[in-house]
């Protein structure tokens, strides 16, 4: 039982912490202009195509490795 209460606390602290850093994105970039909003935008979308494309090449290397 006391672990559970400890790994429960410790879900609370993550979320609350999670939380501010929201908060905290949501008010420097309530600041940045327009131009600045749509950079950050483009770059986080290219980011997350290259990281889509390198998880599925690792993900098809072990299934590759587990089928020979």
């Amino acid at each position: 039982m006391g672990a559970t209460v400890r790994n429960g606390g410790s879900y609370i602290e993550r979320l609350k912490l999670n939380g501010e850093k929201e908060k905290m994105a949501r008010s420097v970039m309530g600041k940045m202009s327009v131009e600045q909003l749509s950079d950050m935008m483009s770059f986080y979308h290219m980011m997350g195509q290259i990281c889509s494309e390198v998880l599925e090449r690792k993900l098809n290397d072990i299934v590759n490795d587990i089928a020979s």
